[in-house]
C-alpha cells in the first residue's frame, strides 16, 4: 500500500473514531482542508479547531467508501458517503468526492466536493 493511501486511511479512521488529534496529525503545519462550498481552512491549528467544532455534538461518523484510488503519485481520490449522527439530530448522509494531495507522508491539501444543502436542513 502506498504512503498516500495509508495516510488517507488513517485520516478516515480518525474521523470514524471522532479523534480530532488523530485527524489533524495527518496534516503538515501548513496543510489545507477545503470543503468546496466554503472557504479553505489553512494551517493544522485552524483545521483542528474546525474539526473540533464540526464534531462537537457528533456521536457517530462513518465513511462508506464507494471508490478509492491513487490516480497519480501522491494524489488519492475517494468517492464516498459520509454519515454523521449527532446526539440530538437525525443521521446525515452526505455524498462526497474527495481529492487528497499527499507529500512527505502527510496530507498537504484535502478538497471535498459535495452539495451543502443537507447541512442547511439540519
Amino acid at each position: 500500500m502506498s504512503q498516500a493511501i495509508t495516510i488517507v486511511k488513517q485520516l478516515i479512521s480518525g474521523w470514524e473514531a471522532l479523534d480530532t488529534k488523530a485527524i489533524t496529525a495527518c496534516f503538515p503545519p501548513e496543510g489545507i482542508w477545503h470543503n468546496m462550498p466554503y472557504p479553505p481552512i489553512e494551517g493544522r491549528e485552524k483545521i483542528e479547531a474546525a474539526v473540533a467544532r464540526f464534531l462537537g455534538d457528533t456521536v457517530e461518523c462513518r465513511f462508506e467508501i464507494l471508490n478509492f484510488a491513487e490516480i497519480s503519485p501522491g494524489v488519492v481520490v475517494t468517492e464516498r458517503v459520509d454519515i454523521f449522527r449527532s446526539k440530538d439530530g437525525p443521521e446525515l448522509r452526505l455524498p462526497v468526492m474527495g481529492i487528497f494531495e499527499v507529500q512527505d507522508g502527510l496530507i498537504r491539501v484535502w478538497r471535498d466536493y459535495f452539495d451543502s444543502a443537507p447541512f442547511a436542513a439540519t
